[in-house]
C-alpha cells in the first residue's frame, strides 16, 4: 500500500475515533445528565454504573486509537516535510506547527484524563464525578478546543507558498509545448507567405 494512502488511513481512524470521544461527552452533558435529573439519586447511581460497563471499552479504545494515529499522522508529515524540503526545511518553524502539535497534545490528554475519570470509579477521581455537569462542560470545551487546533494544523498542510507566474491563468501541463507548436507552425506559415510573395512578379503600373 503506497504512503498516502496508509495516511489516509490513519487520517479516517484518527477521526472518526475523535467523533466517538467528542460525541459521546457532548450526548452525556446535553442529553443523559439533564435527562437523569429526574430520577432519585439511587436509580441515578445505577443507571451511571450500567452505561459505564457498556461505554467504558469505547473510552478506553477511543483514546488508544487517537493517541497512535494522532502520533503517526504527525511523524508521516513531519517526514515529508523533510524529504520534500518545504521553505528549505525551515517550514516546520516558520508555521510554529511543532508548538500547535504541542498545544492540541496537552489538550488532548486533559480530555483523556477527565473522560477516563468520568466513567471510572477509582476514590482518586471521586471528586470529578461529584461534579459530573462542571466537569463534562470543562472537559468537552477542551475537546473543542484540541479540534479547533487540528483544524488550524490541517489548514498548514497545504504547503509553503511558492512564487508564482505573474501572467493570469491556471498553468496546464503540456499547454506551453502546444502553444510553442502553434507559434512555430504560424511563424513557419508567415514564411512561407513571404517567400511566395517575393518569388512573385510585382505587377507593372
Amino acid at each position: 500500500m503506497p504512503m498516502d494512502s496508509y495516511a489516509l488511513v490513519l487520517r479516517w481512524a484518527h477521526v472518526l475515533a475523535a467523533i466517538v470521544a467528542v460525541g459521546g461527552l457532548f450526548f452525556a452533558r446535553f442529553g443523559l445528565l439533564p435527562a437523569l435529573q429526574t430520577f432519585d439519586e439511587a436509580t441515578r447511581n445505577r443507571i451511571h454504573e450500567a452505561i459505564r460497563g457498556k461505554w467504558l471499552p469505547w473510552v478506553i479504545g477511543a483514546i488508544s486509537l487517537l493517541l497512535v494515529t494522532g502520533l503517526l499522522n504527525f511523524l508521516l508529515f513531519n517526514a515529508r516535510v523533510k524529504i520534500e524540503g518545504w521553505n528549505d526545511g525551515f517550514w516546520m518553524k516558520e508555521t510554529s506547527y511543532h508548538a500547535l502539535f504541542g498545544a492540541k497534545f496537552l489538550l488532548a490528554m486533559a480530555v483523556f484524563y477527565f473522560a477516563s475519570a468520568l466513567v471510572g470509579r477509582g476514590e482518586g477521581t471521586q471528586w470529578i464525578r461529584n461534579n459530573r455537569a462542571r466537569w463534562l462542560s470543562i472537559t468537552l470545551a477542551l475537546a473543542v478546543a484540541a479540534v479547533l487546533v487540528s483544524g488550524w494544523m490541517r489548514q498548514l498542510h497545504t504547503g509553503p507558498n511558492s512564487q508564482q507566474d505573474n501572467s493570469s491563468g491556471v498553468r496546464i501541463e503540456g499547454f506551453e509545448t502546444i502553444e510553442n507548436d502553434n507559434r512555430y507552425k504560424g511563424d513557419e506559415a508567415g514564411s512561407s507567405f513571404r517567400e511566395e510573395e517575393n518569388a512573385s512578379p510585382k505587377a507593372e503600373l
